[in-house]
């Protein structure tokens, strides 16, 4: 269990000399020194328990949970990654030029982008089960 990585203030003091538009992202949103902080916290992770973990995902290994927050998921995201590289010598090239550009790097063809999910017995939308499909019908 880990809390999200560094992020954007939840509001502002009354007094503040700066508005919401100072984050491109907005208020309570993950950073990329947050970003940064959770690659690196899985790459200590993957050293940690090397022993114990297959080099690449295998399903009953790891469960990943996460509250439906777009910090904590892209922070989860975002820590799978330096748990799970595709190549060390990649990774550390990803993280030399977050830190330098301060912008998510153009030689990862994706970047971590929050997926939310609702309970499935609550899911009217994505859920196709029997169950919501004669709900649908009888209503």
């Amino acid at each position: 269990i880990y809390r999200h990585g560094d992020r954007t203030p939840n509001f502002l003091y009354r007094k503040s000399n700066v508005d919401e538009s100072f984050w491109p992202n907005g208020f309570g949103q993950l950073t990329v020194r947050g970003q940064i902080q959770q690659i690196r916290l899985g790459q200590y992770i993957r050293e940690r328990y090397s022993q114990l973990l297959n080099s690449t995902y295998v399903a009953s290994e790891i469960f990943v949970r996460s509250t439906d927050l777009d910090r904590t998921l892209m922070s989860a995201y975002s820590n799978l990654l330096g748990l799970y590289p595709t190549s060390k010598d990649k990774l550390n090239q990803i993280l030399l030029e977050l830190e330098q550009e301060n912008i998510w790097p153009k030689i990862l063809p994706w970047q971590p982008i929050p997926v939310h999910t609702v309970p499935e017995s609550i899911d009217y939308v994505c859920s196709l089960t029997d169950r919501f499909i004669h709900q649908s019908t009888i209503s």
